[in-house]
């Protein structure tokens, strides 16, 4: 099978698509890179949520699905918005990496007072733990913010330990602060690679099915349906994750300020739940 395959042309985008890649190839496929170019890349300067938001790294790959010019697309999950194009589904997920954000603070800094983040849920919960310290909006990628920090427009900033991880970033300069994911709630799907097709494309489907990690599958899913119950854009606050063992579900949201947490075997059940408490 020969796919072409769509993706951002970050470093980190790249480094997931051929993460996609190599595990197609493996299974036989030939599959060629296509590099597009999105709104929020080409607009590094702009806040997100002035610019359109979620879905602004998303949306011109998708086209190139829906129109025939790539078979799949590669994206961090957590930039799906809560609604996929219809004609589209995620069929694949590899293994999930790690999904806490990190704190990374300049060295010799004794007092936090401007943190770089433009994201409200990371504003939201981090000023539970700083709360005299002020927020800035910081784009770019992953060198240019810790660039940015290094040359002291910010004592410290807010970064996805997955993105870190896989772009093998040297953080061994800067004091970092990892958050736990139950006091610091990630974006729903952080540290996942979805995988995307289109619905009619079962072969492929099939095929992308075939790489995915089955539970990092069942952790995108609970998540993906807590978030896209709450259909909230990248203007709300709104974290989402999801711990299994075994049959069981954790799933904690926050949303607004408030945060919920339950436990059980039906994680669509407990997702209405928590929608029910957090939009009482």
């Amino acid at each position: 099978m020969k796919l072409k395959l769509a993706t951002r042309g970050s470093k980190l985008a790249l480094i997931q698509a051929n993460i996609v890649k190599t595990a197609l190839e493996k299974n036989g496929a030939q599959v060629e890179l296509i590099i597009v170019s999105t709104k929020g890349d080409r607009d590094q300067k702009s806040p997100i949520n002035s610019i359109g938001g979620r879905g602004l790294f998303v949306k011109e790959i998708e086209q190139y699905l829906l129109d025939g010019r790539a078979d799949i697309a590669v994206h961090s999950g957590k930039d799906l918005p809560y609604e996929l194009e219809s004609g589209l589904m995620i069929a694949g997920t590899p293994k999930a990496v790690d999904s806490r954000d990190l704190l990374i603070i300049r060295k010799g800094i004794t007092e936090i007072k401007l943190i770089g983040t433009g994201s409200p849920r990371r504003i939201a919960e981090c000023k539970r733990f700083y709360p005299d310290a002020e927020y800035e909006s910081i784009r770019g990628n992953v060198d240019t913010r810790l660039s940015k920090l290094r040359s002291g427009e910010y004592d410290a900033i807010i970064l996805a330990k997955a993105g870190l991880d896989r772009l093998s970033a040297d953080l061994s300069d800067f004091d970092v602060v990892p958050f736990d994911v139950n006091e610091f709630i990630p974006s729903a799907c952080q540290g996942i690679i979805a995988v995307e097709c289109r619905v009619d494309d079962t072969e492929t489907a099939a095929l992308l099915h075939s790489i995915s990690d089955k539970e990092t599958e069942r952790r995108f899913k609970a998540e993906r349906y807590m978030f896209s119950l709450l259909k909230a854009d990248c203007s709300v606050p709104l974290g989402v994750h999801c711990e299994i063992i075994g049959d069981e579900y954790t799933v904690a949201a926050m949303y607004q300020n408030k945060k919920m947490t339950k436990s059980g075997t039906d994680y669509i059940t407990l997702c209405n739940e928590i929608k029910s408490e957090l939009l009482r």
